[in-house]
């Protein structure tokens, strides 16, 4: 009978038990036994798994079952030696590897070694865009969207909306409200907060020019009596430095600890804006690991579900080198495409940053072509009609 390795690693997001359930029953049908090792990489070099052949897993729960960690193999001593040695102990054929960017970085340290590589976060920057030229529907995206992605893309898009979110409070007290996304490098869950239409968008990619932006938010609020900002965790000023950001001195990655960065503009703000109006009502909201908890929607559970299966069936196929499934989308839908992890020289070569063909940084909006992507990922809030001549801006 052959035998396969599954892990997961990094921050828990929606979707990771639909893939475990999936790989599970595909695994079942085929004849083939599955182990999980407990905690990621953790669980690898400590050797404690649990053979998940028919240990049942409900697809519908979020978070994962088998526990994470963050483990830089290559800082542990015979790190990936280690490694080989537990899959060789453990009679493994093959190894799923599902987490993000710091989790799979691991698996180019283990090139001889079948694996399959799944992509999960919420942060969405796992992949590839090419940098020339304005995307087609999809046919210059490697990896369309992570698994996790779209179930946060939908709650913060509904945290910051009129129908469901704070939009309704920012309007009844004319308050200013400043709301945190995740996302350490990259700005696509703060982006996707368009789909809920905050008045401004701030991401690390584009460093805040922090009198300009004071200018244009003390004008909008002039206009309509109330704004709403979404920030990313590692928002940065333009002239150096993050808005909010903490040395872990416990992070195997070297990140910096993020969190804060809402109330630190808030706070900035709060001072700033007492010369131009009464300032009591600047609030920040730090929804946090609301985002990544809690059940998959229906895009994440389905494609994680087909990614988790997929990974079976390419390694009962007879893999020889580690691969990457791709979420891909074209002619409209989506597909999974395995692509060599060869191709790429490390994990900084799968690592999507927004730019401005997405990305308004005058505006601090989404661009047309952003929302045209996001919004094939997550639908549009509609509008209130009964609101829109109060929303609109005064003349």
């Amino acid at each position: 009978m052959m035998k396969i390795g599954l892990l997961t690693g990094g921050g828990d997001v929606p979707g990771l038990n639909a893939a475990i359930a999936s790989a599970q029953a595909e695994a079942g049908a085929t004849h083939i036994s599955l182990l999980g090792f407990i905690k990621g990489w953790e669980g690898v070099l400590k050797n404690e798994s649990v053979d998940l052949t028919s240990s049942p897993v409900n697809p519908s729960i979020g978070g994962t079952i088998l526990k994470s960690s963050r483990v830089n193999i290559n800082k542990i001593k015979d790190g990936p030696e280690i490694i080989l040695g537990r899959m060789k102990e453990n009679q493994l054929q093959g190894l799923i590897v599902i987490g993000g960017e710091d989790t799979l970085s691991n698996a180019f340290f283990l090139p001889g070694f079948p694996q399959v590589l799944m992509a999960k976060t919420i942060d969405n920057d796992v992949g590839r865009i090419d940098s020339k030229g304005s995307p087609a529907e999809g046919a210059r995206i490697l990896n369309h969207f992570t698994i996790g992605f779209p179930t946060a893309a939908e709650k913060i898009s509904s945290f910051v909306s009129l129908r469901n979110g704070l939009r309704t409070t920012a309007y009844s007290h004319e308050r200013i409200i400043i709301v945190e996304a995740m996302g350490m490098h990259t700005g696509w869950l703060a982006l996707a907060a368009a789909m809920g239409e905050p008045d401004f968008i701030l991401i690390p990619e584009f460093p805040i020019d922090y009198e300009y932006f004071l200018d244009i938010l003390i004008k909008r609020y002039k206009e309509q009596e109330h704004v709403i900002a979404v920030i990313s965790e590692g928002a940065g000023w333009s002239g150096g430095g993050y808005v909010h950001a903490e040395k872990d001195e416990i992070e195997e990655f070297e990140h910096p600890r993020f969190g804060g960065a809402a109330e630190a503009l808030k706070t900035r703000l709060k001072k700033d804006l007492m010369r131009y109006f009464p300032a009591r009502n600047v609030n920040s909201i730090n929804p946090s690991y609301l985002y990544r908890s809690g059940a998959p929607n229906a895009l994440d559970r389905q494609w994680a579900s087909r990614l988790g299966a997929s990974a079976v069936r390419v390694l009962a196929e007879g893999l020889r080198q580690p691969v990457f499934l791709s979420i891909q989308k074209r002619a409209g839908d989506y597909e999974i495409e395995k692509i060599a992890l060869n191709r790429f020289a490390s994990m900084a070569d799968l690592h999507r940053f927004v730019d401005d063909r997405f990305y308004n940084s005058r505006e601090f909006r989404i661009s047309e072509l952003g929302r045209n992507y996001i919004s094939s990922i997550v639908p549009e809030i509609p509008p209130e009609e009964a609101y829109l001549k109060f929303l609109r801006p005064k003349k």
